[in-house]
């Protein structure tokens, strides 16, 4: 790899780690979940939308065959940024960072079984080895009694995590194959983040309304904060996907070992998260899955 795809990861991979961090903070900071990822979608879909303007209303009459498919991809994005949300909050960013960069595994089975992709023993090995890589990240050990209650949510929330993070990344892979051109690219993109920040809008005003839940103007700066680093990773991740001569599974295999190991780290120095010997052997599983994945 040259200087530049190296420069292109590494800004990817750490600025998705950042996501991670950044939700956490939702709870230092008790920031609402819902606004605070609501303003971080309308800010995605502004930068997408405004990064590329003319480009951008020069499709407008071209949109509607992906209207409704933006709408549910844009379903999927709020929900799954809104579980990961809680599972950075409740499990850690450790593990949060490895049951979505894990859920790899479900559009690799999607393209077994719906485009035909070779199923060899070692992809089928790495596939086994991530769902466990997942299971032993998430345990965590509970001191207090009263706290067992936790412990299923513990459970649940990396695996709805990573159910809803590999749904993403099928559908997307979809719309890459069927519906997204070196045209539509900005438009669709900022589709799908305005339809998932107008159906936050939605949930937000139903708070407001029906729970009397204020809106603040720290929701509203973390959120921007949110949408800025969402969007920027996901330019990088691109750019480095768009790398001549790159395969998609070697690429996304080393964007996610770096994630893992950014967000490990992270977890370490800022947030004196302490890995058991089961964490610690989830994440030597995660790496060692995706590097198996790869090949």
């Amino acid at each position: 790899m040259n200087a530049e795809m190296i420069l292109n990861l590494v800004i990817a991979s750490l600025l998705s780690a950042i996501l991670y961090v950044i939700l956490k903070y939702f709870q230092v900071f008790k920031i609402n979940n819902l606004q605070g990822l609501t303003f971080n979608y309308v800010t995605a879909s502004s930068f997408a939308f405004f990064s590329n303007y003319e480009k951008n209303v020069g499709c407008f009459n071209h949109c509607e065959s992906f209207l409704h498919y933006g709408l549910g991809i844009g379903l999927l994005f709020i929900f799954v940024f809104y579980t990961a949300a809680l599972t950075a909050q409740h499990a850690g960013i450790t593990a949060t960072s490895i049951a979505g960069k894990m859920s790899m595994v479900i559009p690799i089975l999607f393209g077994i079984w719906y485009f035909g992709d070779q199923l060899t023993p070692l992809r089928t090995i790495g596939i086994f080895t991530a769902l466990g890589a997942v299971l032993l990240s998430t345990i965590k050990k509970r001191k207090v009694a009263e706290e067992a209650h936790h412990g299923k949510l513990i459970l649940l929330l990396p695996l709805l995590l990573f159910i809803g993070s590999g749904l993403v990344d099928t559908t997307i892979k979809l719309s890459e194959h069927y519906i997204i051109t070196s045209e539509n690219q900005d438009l669709f993109l900022t589709y799908l983040f305005g339809s998932a920040g107008i159906l936050g809008c939605i949930g937000s005003l139903y708070n407001r309304f029906a729970k009397k839940v204020k809106f603040e103007w720290k929701n509203i700066f973390a959120g921007v904060i949110l949408g800025v680093v969402n969007y920027y990773s996901l330019v990088f991740l691109i750019r480095f996907l768009g790398s001549p001569g790159l395969e998609s599974s070697i690429a996304f295999a080393m964007t996610n070992v770096l994630v893992v190991i950014f967000s490990t780290l992270f977890g370490i120095i800022i947030f004196k998260e302490k890995l058991s010997k089961m964490n610690a052997a989830g994440i030597a599983l995660a790496i060692t899955s995706i590097i198996i994945l790869a090949y």
